[in-house]
C-alpha cells in the first residue's frame, strides 16, 4: 500500500515529469513530420535516428545507448535504410560490427528536427528564462555524465 508521502512523491518525481515532457516533445516532433517525406517512418525508428545525433556510430553502440537488444536496433536500422535515412558499412576494425551513417535524406530530416528542437528550447526559455534554460542544460549534462 502506498502512503500519502509516497503518493505525493510518485505524482511529482523527476523521472515522471521528464517522461511527460519527453512525450510532449516527441508528439511535437511527430506532428512536424506529419506532412513531410518522413511521415511514414515509425516514431520508434525516428527516436533511434535521433539517438545518432548526427554521428557515424557503431551499431553495437546504438543498442547499448538506447538500452535495447542488438536485434531490435538492427531491425530499426534496417527500416531506416529502407527509408534511405541511414547507410550501413562493415566496421573495418570488426568483422561483426557495422558502422551506421546518415544519408542526404537523413540530413534533410535533421534540418527539420533542428528547427523543432529550437522551438522546444524557445518554449523552455520562455518558461524558465534564458539563464534557467542554460542551468537546466548544465544540470542534465552533469546527470548524463554519471
Amino acid at each position: 500500500m502506498i502512503d500519502k508521502k509516497d503518493g505525493a512523491f510518485l505524482g511529482q518525481n523527476i523521472k515522471g515529469i521528464m517522461m511527460t515532457l519527453i512525450a510532449r516533445w516527441n508528439g511535437q516532433m511527430d506532428a512536424a513530420r506529419a506532412n513531410t517525406e518522413f511521415a511514414d517512418v515509425r516514431p520508434a525508428d525516428m527516436r533511434l535516428f535521433a539517438q545518432l545525433r548526427g554521428r557515424t556510430v557503431r551499431l553495437s553502440e546504438i543498442h547499448r545507448e538506447m538500452g535495447f537488444s542488438r536485434q531490435a536496433a538492427q531491425q530499426a536500422v534496417e527500416r531506416l535504410i529502407r527509408h534511405d535515412m541511414v547507410a550501413v558499412a562493415v566496421d573495418p576494425n570488426s568483422k561483426r560490427d557495422k558502422i551506421v551513417s546518415i544519408t542526404a535524406k537523413g540530413q534533410r530530416w535533421r534540418s527539420i528536427a533542428a528547427e523543432q528542437i529550437r522551438l522546444i528550447e524557445t518554449e523552455i526559455s520562455e518558461t524558465l528564462g534564458e539563464a534557467g534554460k542554460e542551468e537546466l542544460r548544465r544540470s542534465l549534462l552533469s546527470l548524463a555524465a554519471l
